[in-house]
């Protein structure tokens, strides 16, 4: 997968897609291609969306479509599943979509946050995910990390729960961006080896939540 695009901006008409859209609230827009699923040959989407939900148990918590009675989608619901499904490529972006709204609540306190897949015509693999953001950095961050975990479960490779430790980092650097260089005072708030809050220290900026020494992040645009 490849994200090609990332803008903030205030984007009225979507909630035409989505009434649970807040009318006075930003979206992140992540322009995303998806490839290399095949439904149901090569890819088993409720197991791909298990291996998240075990990392992420509230993902179950989700409600997922159901304002979306006027589009033509034929959506399918599996017992066990929270985010329903179409069988094309639309679903590995809307399980980023889901794995967006989830980061975000858990590192920038959102209490509420509700997002939309939409497909482009031409390429089919192109998809725009709009998702309610109050934080740029928190939003883009959370965009990257989720991209980079459904890929993974796209790939059929075990995700690891430090993952877990790297959200819990990404909350506590965006409360207090100080520890973002201070690895003994992060270790000792996540309650972690040094060696393990050096890795949340490289993910986050390899996923663009900090800057390194020469400002190097993930960047996106503004609208």
């Amino acid at each position: 997968m490849h994200i090609r695009r990332i803008q903030y901006a205030r984007v009225p008409k979507i909630r035409m897609l989505n009434h649970r859209f807040r009318p006075e609230a930003s979206h992140l827009i992540v322009t995303l291609d998806v490839e290399g699923y095949e439904p149901p040959t090569t890819n088993d989407f409720p197991a791909m969306y298990r291996a998240l939900a075990d990392l992420f148990p509230t993902l179950s918590r989700h409600s997922c479509c159901e304002e979306w009675e006027n589009t033509p989608l034929f959506l399918q619901s599996i017992d066990g599943v929270s985010i329903k499904s179409v069988g094309e490529a639309a679903d590995v972006a809307h399980l980023v979509e889901h794995v967006m709204v989830d980061l975000q609540c858990a590192i920038s306190g959102m209490r509420l946050c509700s997002g939309i897949t939409c497909g482009h015509r031409s390429p089919e693999n192109r998809f725009d995910i709009f998702v309610e953001c109050t934080d740029p950095r928190a939003g883009a961050f959370a965009a990257h990390l989720a991209t980079y975990l459904v890929a993974m479960v796209l790939s059929k490779q075990r995700l690891s729960h430090r993952y877990r430790v790297l959200v819990t980092a990404a909350r506590l650097v965006l409360t207090d961006p100080r520890l973002a260089g201070d690895l003994p005072r992060l270790a000792h708030r996540l309650g972690r080896c040094a060696t393990l809050a050096r890795w949340t220290q490289a993910a986050m900026l390899a996923f663009g939540l900090i800057e390194g020494p020469n400002h190097e992040s993930i960047g996106f645009a503004h609208d």
